[in-house]
């Protein structure tokens, strides 16, 4: 009877021990919020909104609806890989909204399919607010439409937790928003 009690009192206080360095843990997480480190991993992104149809003007005609889905992978230092696809629909007509966007040599889809590489910086704010900027690569054969050369982007977001993310675009000739999502671990 004596080494169960004495047993059960070790318990308690390992089990008052650990609670206390739980505790501890999660005020040092709330007084120090979140940094780059609260994004590391990998993400999925999806995305839709509007974006320039390759002439730079952001009105009229000019504009065709976008959507898409990317894999990204953080490391908890500020820096970020990455591939997303994104389907964006052109005017009516099917053929670029400007003359010039492929020379003149284009597909007869209205809609562009667009798979880009992405490399890039992050920084997270400890209220949980951050910007990233990468450089997109079109993926070698996409559409004419999605251009030939890499680019930058930008955007801005809030860490709703370590595992989710509320995004918007912050580039001049594009109007997007976003949610990305931790990606499971499949074991």
């Amino acid at each position: 009877m004596r080494t169960n009690v004495g047993t059960m009192l070790v318990l308690s206080f390992g089990m008052l021990f650990l609670l206390g360095k739980v505790q501890a843990q999660e005020t040092s997480h709330q007084t120090q919020g979140f940094s780059n480190a609260s994004l590391q991993g990998r993400y999925v992104v999806s995305f839709h909104g509007w974006v320039s149809g390759g002439d730079g003007a952001v009105t009229g005609q000019s504009l065709g609806p976008e959507n898409g889905v990317g894999l990204l992978t953080a490391d908890g230092h500020g820096n970020f890989t990455g591939t997303q696809t994104a389907n964006i629909l052109y005017n009516s007509n099917g053929v670029p909204t400007s003359p010039t966007a492929c020379g003149g040599n284009y597909s007869s889809s209205i809609d562009a399919v667009c798979t880009y590489h992405l490399t890039g910086t992050y920084a997270v704010h400890p209220d949980g607010g951050g910007t990233t900027t990468a450089t997109a690569m079109p993926v070698a054969g996409s559409d004419c439409r999605c251009g030939s050369a890499s680019f930058i982007t930008t955007e801005s977001f809030v860490m709703e937790s370590d595992d989710d993310l509320s995004i918007v675009g912050t580039d001049l000739d594009a109007t997007v928003i976003g949610h990305a999502h931790r990606q499971c671990e499949r074991k």
